[in-house]
């Protein structure tokens, strides 16, 4: 599928909230757990939008995922000197699911990841989601920790790439 990466524009946040509802209930219905950070506001992801946060893949002009990515992390990841970058969230319009489009917002982290000298890519996995793990490993990806949370989380585990 060809698809634009771009960064997400204030128009774009309803899409972006939308497919993460979508995501939400297409767990759900599949009895699988969804994302530990629960609940993204409107109000949220227009923030994060202005912070430059978000980038959006286009199909067509057509929202068909998204993805947030991070400098840093402290919400999951305790700060250890490694330079990093996090994907804080990665969603994909579940009528695009399976034509590569999340390996291919994957890649362009990685590429993101090598310009701004970060030696790891960090994501965090609920850990009872066997599916999405499986899913991440197949990317590279490979556990270094477990995280429980005080807040109303699902525990996850830690998982980073090296960028080569």
């Amino acid at each position: 599928m060809a698809v634009t990466v771009e960064r997400a524009v204030l128009d774009q946040a309803e899409d972006i909230v939308q497919m993460h509802w979508d995501a939400e209930d297409w767990l759900r219905a599949r009895e699988i757990d969804p994302p530990a950070r629960g609940d993204v506001s409107l109000a949220d992801v227009r923030e994060q939008i202005e912070l430059g946060q978000w980038q959006v893949a286009l199909f067509a002009g057509i929202v068909v995922g998204a993805l947030r990515v991070l400098r840093s992390d402290p919400e999951v990841w305790i700060e250890d000197g490694v330079p990093a970058t996090y994907v804080a969230r990665i969603m994909t319009d579940r009528k695009h699911a399976s034509a590569g489009l999340g390996a291919q917002l994957l890649r362009l982290v990685d590429d993101q990841a090598r310009a701004e000298n970060a030696s790891v890519v960090r994501l965090e996995c609920v850990e009872t989601n066997v599916r999405l793990r499986d899913y991440y490993e197949q990317q590279g990806f490979f556990r270094v920790g477990r995280r429980d949370f005080e807040v109303d989380w699902p525990s996850v585990l830690l998982m980073e790439k090296v960028v080569r």
